[in-house]
C-alpha cells in the first residue's frame, strides 16, 4: 500500500514535468474570474502547442496582451481576423461583458490552447512558484547564521582559560 501512494506521488510529480521539460505542455494558475464559471479564479490549466494557423473561434489560447504589462492571459477567440504565420484574433472572457479592448497578433512558432483545467489548484502552483525564491533565501540565511554561530563556537574554544572553564593539557 505505502509503494502505491509512493509510486502515485511519483507520477503526480514526473508526468507534469516530464511534459514541462519536453515542452508538450505547460501547466498555468488562473488568477482573474474573467473565465468563471468555466475557468474559475485559482484553477490550474493544461495547455498544449498548437500551429497559430489552426486557431479557430472557440478555443481558449493563452497569449501575452498587447497593451500595458503585456501580461500572459487566457481567453476565447471570438473571431479570427487575419490568419497567416502570425493571426491577429479579437478575444474575451467568458465571464466579462464586452470584449477585451484590443486585437492581438499571436507571436512565435506556437500558440498555447487551454485543453484542461482542475478548480483550486493553481492556487498551490503559485505558492509554489513563488515559495522557491522564499526558500532559496531562507536556505542562504540559516547557512549564515550556522556559520556565524560555528566561528563563535570555535572562537570561545580557543579562549576558554580566559574566565570559563579550563582544560588541563594531556601529559
Amino acid at each position: 500500500m505505502c509503494s502505491s501512494l509512493l509510486l502515485l506521488a511519483l507520477a503526480a510529480v514526473a508526468v507534469p514535468a516530464v511534459g514541462i521539460l519536453t515542452g508538450r505542455w505547460r501547466l498555468l494558475p488562473i488568477l482573474s474570474a474573467s473565465m468563471a464559471p468555466g475557468i474559475p479564479a485559482g484553477s490550474l490549466v493544461l495547455v498544449t502547442p498548437s500551429s497559430p494557423q489552426r486557431i479557430r473561434v472557440g478555443d481558449v489560447v493563452v497569449y501575452k496582451i498587447p497593451i500595458a504589462d503585456h501580461r500572459l492571459i487566457a481567453h476565447r477567440v471570438v473571431a479570427v481576423l487575419a490568419r497567416g504565420r502570425r493571426p491577429l484574433i479579437e478575444t474575451k472572457g467568458d465571464a466579462n461583458a464586452r470584449l477585451d479592448p484590443w486585437h492581438a497578433r499571436l507571436q512565435g512558432e506556437k500558440a498555447w490552447l487551454v485543453r484542461a483545467e482542475v478548480p483550486l489548484l493553481g492556487y498551490p502552483a503559485l505558492f509554489a512558484k513563488r515559495a522557491w525564491r522564499f526558500l532559496l533565501l531562507a536556505g542562504a540565511v540559516f547557512l549564515l547564521v550556522a556559520a556565524a554561530i560555528r566561528r563563535i563556537w570555535s572562537d570561545s574554544s580557543h579562549t576558554e582559560g580566559a574566565g570559563g572553564t579550563h582544560v588541563a593539557p594531556r601529559p
